[in-house]
């Protein structure tokens, strides 16, 4: 082989090795980005999906479950009855009176300490229909630690009603990654919240999950246009009127 082939031929070599190791970084975080949390693939879905609003009326808000150490779900404790709902039929004493009720004052616990406490089908809205690209959710509170996760379906997200900037980030998306359709794509946020006013709130070391790769609150604002500030107050308001008060209050 001639000096000149040997050269070609390592350039060649080099290249390909190049264009591998680039494929192999694209699928590395493909694989983390369309990654799917244990509680959804292997456990049973239907205590994610939320339920449907009653025939008599909407549906009662999601509210914590305690787990012991074992996951063994405790009983609630006993709240104590609002006077305002006095003479009210039992079925409606739990439902939400407001989009964000306040928190209710509870006896104290007995029996089994409480290990963590889960939220489970949260995305459900107490009135009118749930957002049909959500297909599940789950929030984990233990220690301190907040995790909340929703699966969401791409491809039944309502675009008719996306901003237009939302929309043209959307449609770009689906150009870019077509495959990303027709995967769920597991979305949510991790901190160690603070307490406002009985309810739980980001701190500005929160962090953004997508997949198994994260960002924090700056990287994730900036790629949805937002200032951190913004999107923090954003999740802050939907945590509030989803009703997730501290439930170690």
């Amino acid at each position: 082989m001639t000096p000149l082939r040997r050269r070609l031929a390592i350039a060649g070599g080099v290249l390909l090795a190049l264009i591998l190791v680039a494929v192999g970084v694209v699928a590395y975080f493909w694989n983390q980005a369309t990654a799917l949390p244990e509680w959804y693939t292997e456990g049973n879905i239907e205590q994610f999906e939320g339920e449907p609003q009653d025939e008599d009326g909407p549906r009662p808000p999601s509210r914590w479950i305690a787990l012991d150490e074992q996951g063994n779900q405790l009983p609630e404790p006993e709240a104590e009855l609002d006077p305002a709902l006095e003479g009210m039929p039992r079925r409606y004493h739990d439902y939400a009176p407001t989009p964000a009720p306040a928190p209710r004052s509870r006896k104290p616990r007995t029996g089994p300490d409480v290990k963590r406490h889960e939220m489970r089908g949260f995305h459900r809205p107490v009135r009118g229909n749930p957002n049909p690209a959500i297909r599940a959710s789950r929030a984990v509170y233990e220690n301190g630690h907040l995790e909340i996760g929703l699966i969401l379906d791409l491809e039944r997200l309502p675009a008719d009603k996306l901003k237009p900037r939302d929309l043209e980030r959307y449609e770009r998306a689906k150009r870019s990654f077509p495959g990303v359709m027709d995967r769920d794509v597991w979305v949510g946020v991790e901190d160690e919240p603070i307490r406002v006013g009985g309810y739980l709130a980001l701190s500005p070391e929160a962090e953004v999950r997508v997949g198994k790769l994260t960002y924090s609150v700056d990287a994730a604002a900036k790629r949805v246009g937002m200032t951190a500030v913004e999107l923090r107050m954003e999740v802050n308001r939907e945590l509030r009127r989803l009703g997730f008060v501290d439930p170690e209050a």
